[in-house]
């Protein structure tokens, strides 16, 4: 059996599965209001602070390569980090209001930043936005026979259809969506994207490429699968920029897809917590 035929036969690994190791990514941050500096690992990510209004709210971040050790430096002086805006609720409780967010490498904390970083998001998005004012956030819909990924709120959704918030540039997405098409399909594996106004589809294409990308855009996780797939063509795609371009981008865009899933677990605690 070759490497692409293994990789079409094996078995779609279950969600508890994959999501295992977004949560890892959150375990040390997601305890009890108690903050010690043991939460705070030394490694590169996102350190964040979210101002919430009752209709929206902004995340101020900043790019950390050593997590605790601005926190450090932040809890000693967080006059010195404005951006934060951690002192606009008076000066108790500054820890608490400081959270992380670990990444894979420093490159991917920048591109949460530009995208996420002093921005103004509506808590109840679907409630305010219309075909003018579309909103901010990709929007996945289940089909059976693969699914939908759309770039605004203005595309018809149903009851199938997840929020995946601010993933990033829609042109810059179509490009590499087309590039791994291209890839997949000229190393013999049946994949077929559609691109339609602001959505694209995802049919007509081998089972365990649909569940790979779906685990990428509603998780966040670039799977074991994915990355062998990755391999694999790199092995039959000899000096390929566009391979390894396509490869980053994937796991940059799951990185952003967890963070916002984090982003979404806070706000969610401290309604509950209200």
């Amino acid at each position: 059996m070759d490497d692409i035929e293994y990789l079409v036969n094996e078995t779609f690994k279950h969600f508890d599965q994959h999501f295992a190791y977004a949560e890892e990514q959150t375990e040390l941050k997601m305890k009890d209001d108690d903050v010690s500096l043991t939460e705070f690992p030394e490694e590169a990510g996102v350190i964040y602070h979210i101002q919430k209004a009752s209709s929206v709210f902004v995340i101020r971040t900043l790019v950390s390569a050593n997590i605790r050790e601005d926190y450090l430096k932040i809890m000693e002086s967080p006059e010195d980090y404005p951006s934060l805006r951690l002192l606009d609720g008076g000066n108790d409780d500054v820890s608490g209001r400081l959270k992380f967010f670990l990444v894979e490498n420093l490159f991917q904390a920048e591109i949460i930043h530009d995208q996420i970083h002093n921005r103004r998001f509506p808590i109840h998005e679907e409630m305010i936005c219309n075909i003018s004012d579309p909103g901010f956030s990709w929007w996945l819909t289940k089909k059976e026979k693969g699914f939908q990924l759309a770039f605004t709120m203005s595309v018809a959704s149903d009851a199938e259809t997840i929020k995946l918030g601010p993933l990033g540039d829609r042109e810059l997405a179509l490009r590499n969506f087309q590039t791994l098409e291209e890839l997949v399909t000229s190393a013999g594996i049946e994949m077929n994207i559609q691109n339609e106004t602001n959505r694209v589809q995802f049919t007509d294409c081998e089972e365990f490429i649909l569940e790979e990308l779906k685990d990428v855009f509603e998780f966040g996780v670039v799977t074991e699968t994915m990355q062998e797939l990755f391999k694999t063509l790199a092995g039959q795609i000899k000096k390929n920029s566009s391979l390894q371009t396509t490869r980053l981008y994937f796991q940059e865009l799951a990185a952003m897809r967890r963070f916002w899933i984090q982003v979404q677990f806070d706000l969610n605690s401290e309604n509950e917590s209200n």
